[in-house]
């Protein structure tokens, strides 16, 4: 007997089902007489007051009959998303709110939710009566904030499963029980068996959070944070880097977007962990993060590399130069690489912050004022205009000109 829900969690959680595309998913299913219940995050989500961009639909059968209901209810674009893995299938209603729908496992939503991670995900909303099913009291541990197992043996069964825990406690504020850490441990050996792309989906959502280091530390103690970022660490190192994020927590990062606090705690790691820049990069695009920010990590780490050379005002605007549109991001890593590199990034402070003065100036420009052939002369050239215009040595182009001319009459 699947046990209900508790009247408080009930009412919350209700406005769920007065969704449009939800309506429209409650009149298709009782046309073909399937049963529908909306699972998983989006309950817990509203549970936590936290908004949930997508809804997952677990039905008694066909997937994809409703899924093609709702496309042609102009609801959203089928896709078969369970095509290569294994376990029921899954079909995606791609509209303006997505809905996942896929068909329950073990023949009952009762052995569905039994074969979920967590009792805050092991939730269930009757589309038709909106009855909620709570069998492992989800809805209370969501409202101590506390993450549970369902089962312990659920975790081996997927080792991704750890990860979550980490990163529900970053993003959502769900602490882990004692008793899923030792579920953990036992798991642990079987997690680089999982798909570097999984690894990086629920990695990206810890690193972008607004407090990742308690999470790290968690996942250093369940014995798979090396793992989890694809590198060779001792456990001990693995731990210090971990404690060290902390540094990249709370006040420092408040305010700024999700992706800017992930570039720049995967730039820390990658410091920490011993990395130049194009080590930086190399591991990233191993690890399947997206390639933009795959270069803006990597720049990161080499822009903290090269303030270290930093001697006079021409190499300081240099540096902020090739910072670029990351300039802020350089500077709040910069302050959190000892007292040293505080003291480069109030250097540098006032630079990055002042308007930027530039001269048009083209390469062509370059090939044509100076008889040169196009190649790496002219590169650099313009490379060091770029610092002369910010410096103030070359305000216009007839003074870029001159400037380029004393440059190739006194240079190499």
């Amino acid at each position: 007997m699947v046990a209900r829900g508790g009247q408080a969690a009930h009412r919350r959680v209700q406005g769920l089902r007065r969704r449009a595309e939800l309506i429209a998913l409650a009149r298709a299913a009782e046309q073909r007489g399937i049963d529908a219940w909306i699972v998983g995050g989006a309950l817990r989500d509203r549970l936590l007051g936290v908004q949930s961009p997508e809804i997952d639909v677990a039905v008694s059968s066909d997937a994809e009959g409703l899924a093609r209901d709702l496309e042609q209810a102009g609801r959203g674009r089928a896709v078969f998303l369970s095509k290569d893995r294994p376990g029921p299938r899954v079909f995606r209603v791609a509209g303006a709110r997505p809905i996942d729908i896929a068909e329950i496992e073990g023949g009952s939503i009762a052995s569905d939710l039994a074969r979920r991670d967590f009792t805050v995900n092991a939730l269930a909303l009757e589309l038709g009566s909106g009855e909620l099913l709570d069998p492992f009291h989800g809805a209370r541990d969501a409202a101590r904030r506390r993450l549970s197992c369902v089962r312990p043996e659920n975790l081996a069964e997927d080792p991704l499963r750890i990860l979550r825990a980490a990163r529900l406690w970053a993003s959502h504020g769900l602490r882990p029980e004692p008793a899923v850490l030792a579920a953990a441990r036992p798991a642990a050996p079987l997690f680089g068996r999982t798909a570097p792309e999984r690894i990086a989906a629920e990695l990206s959502k810890l690193l972008g959070s607004a407090r990742a280091a308690p999470a790290l530390g968690w996942t250093a103690r369940a014995g798979i944070l090396g793992a989890a970022l694809g590198l060779a660490l001792p456990a001990p190192h693995s731990a210090a880097i971990a404690r060290a994020l902390a540094v990249l927590d709370g006040r420092r990062t408040r305010g700024i977007a999700p992706e800017r606090r992930r570039r720049l705690r995967l730039a820390f790691i990658a410091i920490r962990a011993g990395m130049a820049a194009p080590d930086a990069r190399r591991w990233l695009e191993e690890r399947r993060f997206p390639r933009e920010e795959t270069r803006a990590a990597a720049l990161l780490v080499g822009l903290m590399a090269s303030s270290a050379g930093i001697r006079s005002a021409r190499d300081r605007w240099r540096w902020v130069l090739e910072a670029g549109a990351l300039s802020d991001d350089a500077l709040v890593l910069l302050a959190c690489l000892g007292a040293s590199g505080k003291r480069r990034a109030r250097t540098l402070a006032p630079l990055a912050h002042a308007p930027l003065r530039r001269v048009a100036v083209t390469g062509d420009d370059i090939v044509r004022w100076l008889g040169l052939d196009p190649g790496p002369r002219v590169g650099e050239l313009l490379s060091g205009l770029r610092v002369a215009a910010a410096m103030g040595h070359a305000q216009n182009r007839r003074e870029a000109r001159h400037w380029l001319t004393e440059q190739v009459r006194n240079g190499p």
